[in-house]
């Protein structure tokens, strides 16, 4: 599964104590689904609630919480919309500087299928369809709105 190495490469890029210690962040999924449709194209999709366990975390959770989110901008952006929960979280508080923490993230892995001449089948993680538009970007077919350059009040 992509997501789930994608996710761990983008926290022991984040969290300096996983990079020295990357034995200390543990990924496992329970509980998956396959989302199969009966369509010509046998694509499907994976669902999946990925337990991500980082043991005697030092690093403050906010910025733990914070590189999973940004990593969801790109990965996952469904779980970015307004008033729902992103993921969820659990901590063991050690001592005062340090916890375990368990946060649970529901992904979803959608899967593209195609025969091959061979008689295999070869597998497509789909990446997921970037949500953020550029705002300079015109609608098709209309002009872009011109940058606003001045407002001007007077009596009327």
């Amino acid at each position: 599964m992509s997501k789930s190495k994608s996710l761990r490469a983008a926290l022991t890029a984040a969290i300096p104590e996983l990079r020295n210690e990357p034995d200390r962040l543990k990924l496992w999924i329970e509980n998956g689904a396959v989302r199969a449709r009966g369509t010509a194209s046998h694509g499907f999709a994976l669902q999946y609630p990925l337990s991500v366990l980082i043991m005697e975390a030092k690093t403050d959770i906010a910025i733990i919480a914070l590189a999973i989110t940004r990593w969801l901008r790109v990965n996952q952006p469904d779980l970015l919309a307004p008033n729902g929960n992103s993921f969820a979280f659990e901590s063991d508080i050690l001592d005062v500087n340090t916890a375990d923490i368990l946060f649970t993230i529901d992904l979803t892995e959608n899967i593209a299928v195609a025969p091959q001449q061979d008689g295999s089948w070869q597998v497509t993680y789909l990446d997921e369809p970037n949500p953020l538009f550029d705002d300079r970007l015109p609608f098709a077919g209309v002009d872009p709105i011109p940058d606003l350059a001045e407002v001007r009040l007077t009596d009327v």
